[in-house]
């Protein structure tokens, strides 16, 4: 009877350590990705992103720094990887791998409160005060040798051109729009064309590479079926709503943000 007993038990005990295994394999693995904070052109990517992971079976949490600080986050390893960068960064920031194809684009526009004054490439901000994010990388190196003024984000940036500090603000199209929006800021006009478009990708650190190819098939499907292009234009109509607090609670909010975008994966 003893020897029976002693059976039984230590086969309830392998099997609750089955079930236990079988359960922790279950649940979902987390990872850490950066973006760059106090701007809203990320967003877009990161509802792209968030639904790319939940496919392959992992949750993402997104935290936001200033942009040069989530760089050497992402490349330094301290998380796994950054939401959206413009190509070639890899160059500078050696364990980043680049995940193709581009999942979202920025347009470098150029505004104004003169509105005499105009401005078609890069080179034709030369003579102007010109107003950047810091560690905005499209901005740093459009005008790398010019009369810069630095803001630490876009609000900032937007009222340093109210103001008439400066000249010109660089800053993408639609984060420019945004600002406008938000703060009710008038007498500010955006110059058209923009000065140049950037296609923006999805970088992991290279401790991640395994999940390059798997990535890259998600973000490829999601193209071919319209998919990225549906999430941009779904989050930018959000954005370009009139400020308001609901508004601003949806912003903050990815469940509120995503909603009406049937072909996402429940979550």
């Amino acid at each position: 009877m003893l020897k029976l007993a002693a059976h039984i038990c230590k086969t309830m005990l392998l099997s609750a350590m089955m079930f236990l295994a079988v359960d922790t394999g279950a649940r979902a693995e987390t990872l850490t990705l950066v973006a760059a904070a106090n701007t809203v052109d990320t967003l877009t990517s990161e509802v792209i992103v968030r639904e790319a992971y939940t496919r392959l079976g992992i949750d993402v949490v997104i935290k936001k720094f200033p942009g040069e600080r989530a760089l050497k986050l992402a490349n330094g390893g301290k998380v796994a990887g950054d939401v959206q960068r413009i190509d070639k960064l890899s160059a500078k920031y050696p364990n980043l791998v680049q995940i193709k194809p581009a999942i979202n684009y920025i347009e470098a526009a150029v505004f104004v409160t003169d509105p005499s004054l105009s401005a078609r490439t890069w080179a034709d901000l030369k003579p102007y005060r010109i107003g950047i994010i810091r560690g905005i990388k499209f901005a740093e190196g459009g005008t790398k040798g010019m009369d810069r003024y630095l803001a630490s984000n876009y609000a900032g940036l937007f009222k340093m051109l109210h103001k008439k500090r400066v000249d010109m603000a660089v800053s993408p199209s639609l984060n420019g729009r945004y600002q406008m929006k938000t703060l009710g800021i008038e007498g500010i006009s955006e110059l058209r064309p923009a000065v140049a478009r950037f296609d923006l990708f999805h970088y992991v650190h290279q401790k991640n590479a395994a999940l390059a190819p798997r990535l890259s098939a998600v973000f490829s499907n999601m193209q071919q079926a319209g998919q990225l292009r549906a999430i941009r234009d779904h989050v930018i109509s959000k954005l370009l709503e009139p400020a308001s607090d609901a508004k601003a609670a949806c912003l903050r909010d990815y469940a509120c943000l995503e909603r009406g975008l049937a072909f996402l994966t429940p979550r």
